[in-house]
């Protein structure tokens, strides 16, 4: 078992404030935009952690992407979505998440509409091939789905599990949100697996690794047996599983 510990983003990780001419407040986990750093490309087929703090009336306006696989995970206010596959806006909440396999390529928009300041997570991994249909899905989870247990959210295609959406990559993501200091939920990280962990807000503390504050992350290669509980009364976090390998 191996495991590596990314500090809080003022201290390691990149940080873009709001100005007149960018609509986030971002913590770039992993080189993005104007934060290069070659020995911070990825971890695996995990290529972007973006944490936006997006502003009212603002967003990321139509733009093209082409093979890479996306997944958003809304955190607070409401984030409207649009995509030239479906042609369709989709408007999604706290806990909602949005899959989209761009493959042969996409344009889409992520805007927040509302009088509210909007934070989401915008993950993306890299697919086993070029070249992929496109797709996109959506699932508006309560939070109930997550509430002092693991939450299954993404799952890989060709596999059967009970995550309600589904990438090309071999890969699952997993949220629990612990609501009570007593509550504990326990994640087996495979061999020849590795998994990414983000605190998403407060702070959670997985048993003999790390106590997590809001934004850190924890990198960790299996196999490990992980239980998590809560730094305080509540704790909302992420797990990213995926094999063991250096992508580029």
């Amino acid at each position: 078992m191996a495991t590596h510990y990314r500090k809080k983003p003022a201290e390691a990780l990149h940080y873009l404030p709001a100005s007149d001419y960018h609509p986030a407040n971002t913590y770039f986990h992993f080189s993005f935009a104007n934060y290069y750093n070659p020995d911070n490309m990825n971890y695996g087929v995990l290529r972007v952690v973006n944490d936006d703090d997006v502003k009212p009336h603002s967003g990321f306006d139509r733009h093209p992407h082409k093979d890479m696989e996306i997944v958003s995970y809304l955190v607070k206010g409401n984030l409207t979505h649009w995509d030239s596959a479906t042609q369709e806006e989709d408007v999604l909440s706290r806990g909602h998440v949005q899959t989209v396999t761009a493959g042969s390529g996409v344009w889409h928009s992520e805007l927040n509409k509302h009088d509210d300041w909007c934070r989401f997570l915008q993950i993306w991994i890299l697919p086993p091939k070029g070249g992929l249909p496109v797709r996109y899905e959506n699932h508006k989870f309560t939070a109930q789905d997550r509430q002092n247990k693991l939450l299954h959210i993404v799952g890989t295609l060709q596999k059967e599990d009970d995550a309600p959406l589904h990438l090309n990559q071999d890969i699952n993501m997993y949220v629990s949100e612990l609501t009570e200091a007593s509550a504990t939920v326990t994640y087996q990280v495979q061999t020849g697996r590795q998994a990414y962990i983000n605190s998403i807000e407060d702070a959670v503390d997985v048993e003999g690794m790390a106590i997590l504050e809001e934004r850190d992350s924890l990198e960790v290669s299996g196999p490990a047996t992980l239980t998590f509980r809560a730094g305080g009364n509540h704790a909302h976090f992420i797990i990213i599983d995926m094999p063991q390998c250096e992508a580029i």
